[in-house]
């Protein structure tokens, strides 16, 4: 029994010596990520502007994202992004704005209208040493032909504990 137990106690330490050191290896391997690893303390100048393209948190923050998600299921989605001064105070960018309309009758469900967009990002905030920016701003002009305006806030609802992109007070003002 003691032999058994031996060859199984060594067999553990060699397995968890080999995840270990694997783990290591990966650690210090470049990596191919879109998020690289800072090498070491940055000044505020060195670290980049970021901001959420997606709807999980102050995680995987990016730059110049060819999307932004504001939200999930129906949420108006910016696609299709080129972006020019990022970096800066305000970022802009052209491309195609999704907004989900309920559709009427027997097939109902949420269909997107697509229309042209210019989307502005300012106001940048640091959030544990990562700058990014924090208001959104859609400039459309609807099928009627009239110019419209979506304001987004990245923040933390009340109650909530996770920032995402929410609608502005600004939005309440704009569709009166």
């Amino acid at each position: 029994m003691n032999l058994e137990l031996s060859i199984t106690s060594k067999m553990l330490r060699i397995i968890a010596t080999a995840v270990l050191a694997a783990g290591l290896a990966a650690c210090g391997m470049p990596s191919t990520s879109a998020h690289p690893v800072a090498a070491g303390p940055a000044s505020a100048a060195d670290v980049p502007v970021r901001v959420q393209p997606n709807a999980v948190g102050w995680s995987r923050m990016g730059q110049r994202p060819d999307h932004i998600y504001v939200g999930m299921g129906g949420a108006p989605i910016v696609r299709q992004l080129a972006w020019r001064n990022w970096g800066g105070p305000r970022a802009w960018a052209a491309g195609k704005l999704d907004i989900y309309w309920p559709q009427p009758g027997p097939v109902s469900g949420w269909h997107p209208t697509t229309y042209a967009v210019t989307v502005r990002l300012q106001d940048i905030l640091t959030h544990n040493g990562q700058p990014s920016y924090r208001k959104m701003t859609d400039f459309y002009v609807n099928r009627r032909g009239v110019a419209k305006v979506l304001y987004f806030k990245f923040s933390v609802l009340p109650g909530g504990s996770v920032p995402g992109w929410n609608p502005s007070h600004l939005n309440l003002k704009a569709s009166r």
